[in-house]
């Protein structure tokens, strides 16, 4: 008997690990995500071809995540197979079969590393991963749907108490039954329990639409949507009302929009708010990374007169290693002064930031925020009048994080903004201290400090928070913090002390229910809130 397990033995050997084939594994980065593709950064692409899949690491299993579209020396793209969220800077995974080859000839300036090839364990049946023989896009599904409660109460007037009901639906269905159809929502429903009565009455005043959209994509780089939609790469206009449509050529892409804005105090259709405009954009391969540049010019309207006119310019880029540097800018093109309408160029707003991670040991993270206040010159029409100088709001800020040993965590960060007409600027700064995987308690804790020095408050905030699991599928938080307000003007100084707690409960998984209390503390007064949330993925 021993014989023959052995000869099994060595038979299912020989079939699952031939000697004859190694595997080499690529790692990459994702590098940029846009409406369709998802573009990872390797340091070579050989051995990667076309209709391949590309995978992302789940504890110890490869979960498929990509499939392979487009690819260069040292990059590709594709669209997600996933149910999974995929992020900027997340580490993604390409499996290339060798056969017979010499470990010892592996250009280790690739970061490759050859191994047998791992059992993966896949998101989807066998049937739906995508390999070289199946290239047409997977319909995937995912989406959230949530409930939450908060209450506040204080030991004050009951004015001051109320509980308040959030529903959210959030939806995502891409290549619906195989198509170059898609269908995206984020819808919420939110009212106080005291409120009800009218609430019941008039549904529209508590329900808000956020994203609510149908998209077809004719092929890879032309796509078309309609409905309440937000473009990532137009994200400065915000979400509109109307159609979108995208089309590319090369590196080169452009769009177009045509629609109206939401309405500002309740997210309703307003086709009063008409707008159009369009960008175009490229993305380009530069030194050992990626470069994205967008141009838009957009106009928006109330009652059909123009309300704003502006341009505005993003670009990002990783051409210096393990570094990220952004740059946004807004730039309006229409003023009107006691009722006239001219012409100006006027930089409304400018963010720069540049994100520099060498290793996982060290980050810093530099920014810089310049904006002026948008005015819409019809929506506002009583204010814009009398507005004859417009202030800019300057800010900066910087964090360093290091990670000197295992499970050890520090950073330190400064904050300054100054707005013309402020006696003097704002200054912020503080850092924090983490150590994760406490020994014998198996717990976390982090201890913080922040200061606030402005012309109308100085403070100080200390803080301490521990976690640690309960049993699996159960997170137990507990919090502490002091914080002491000085302000000027004659408003009395303020010391409160808060304490908070939580609860996390994973039930199979895609299921979570959680609870939280916080109570603040005063000579005088005391006031707490309860949050309970139950929210299931799907």
């Amino acid at each position: 008997m021993k014989i023959y397990l052995s000869i099994l033995v060595v038979a299912l050997s020989t079939f699952l690990y031939p000697k004859e084939e190694m595997t080499t594994v690529l790692e990459g980065t994702v590098s940029y995500i846009s409406s369709q593709n998802i573009y990872v950064k390797f340091n070579s692409t050989e051995g990667i071809d076309g209709g391949d899949t590309l995978f992302i690491k789940t504890k110890n299993n490869y979960i498929p995540a990509i499939k392979v579209d487009y690819k260069s020396s040292t990059s590709c793209s594709g669209v997600s197979i996933t149910t999974k969220k995929i992020e900027v800077n997340m580490p993604v995974y390409a499996f290339i079969k060798d056969e017979l080859q010499d470990t010892t000839s592996i250009d280790t300036t690739a970061t490759e590393i050859t191994i047998i090839a791992p059992v993966i364990t896949p998101a989807v049946t066998e049937n739906e991963i995508v390999t070289k023989t199946s290239l047409a896009p997977l319909p995937t599904l995912s989406g959230r749907v949530s409930v939450q409660s908060y209450s506040n109460f204080t030991n004050q007037s009951t004015s001051f108490d109320y509980q308040r009901w959030r529903y959210t639906f959030q939806l995502n269905a891409n290549r619906i039954g195989g198509t170059g159809f898609t269908y995206s929502q984020y819808l919420s429903f939110a009212y106080k329990a005291s409120n009800w009565n009218y609430i019941s009455s008039n549904l529209e005043d508590a329900f808000r639409a956020y994203d609510l959209a149908v998209g077809y994509a004719f092929n890879d780089v032309t796509s078309i949507w309609a409905g309440r939609h937000l473009n990532p790469k137009i994200s400065n206009v915000g979400p509109i009302d109307g159609l979108q449509f995208e089309t590319g050529f090369g590196s080169w892409g452009v769009g177009a929009a045509v629609g109206s804005r939401p309405d500002l105090e309740n997210m309703g259709w307003d086709y009063n708010l008409f707008e159009y405009g369009a960008y175009v954009y490229r993305a380009d391969e530069i030194a050992k990374g990626d470069m994205f540049n967008t141009l838009g010019y957009f106009t928006q309207t109330n009652d059909f007169k123009t309300d704003r006119r502006f341009i505005y310019y993003q670009h990002s880029n990783s051409a210096i290693e393990n570094t990220r540097i952004f740059l946004s800018t807004e730039i309006d093109l229409y003023k009107m002064v006691n009722g006239e309408s001219q012409s100006e160029f006027s930089l409304t707003s400018l963010y720069a930031s540049i994100n520099i991670r060498p290793s996982d040991l060290f980050s810093l993270f530099l920014s810089y925020d310049a904006r002026k206040n948008v005015i819409y010159y019809e929506t506002f029409k009583s204010f814009a009048d009398s507005v004859y100088e417009n202030e800019t709001r300057q800010g900066f800020r910087t964090r360093l994080t290091l990670r000197p040993v295992r499970n050890l965590y520090m950073g330190v960060d400064y904050g300054y903004r100054f707005r013309k007409g402020d006696p003097k600027p704002a200054n912020n700064y503080g850092g924090y201290i983490t150590y994760s995987q406490i020994p014998g308690i198996e717990s976390s804790a982090t201890a913080s400090f922040n200061r606030i020095n402005s012309s109308y408050v100085n403070g100080d905030i200390w803080s301490f928070n521990l976690s640690r699991p309960i049993v699996y599928g159960v997170d137990l938080w507990l919090g502490y913090r002091i914080t002491t307000y000085q302000f000027r003007e004659g408003i009395p100084d303020m010391k409160q002390q808060s304490a908070s707690v939580g609860l996390s409960i994973y039930l199979l998984k895609p299921v979570l229910l959680n609870f939280t209390y916080e109570g603040n503390f005063e000579d005088v007064q005391s006031s707490g809130r309860f949050l309970a949330n139950l929210t299931y993925r799907f």
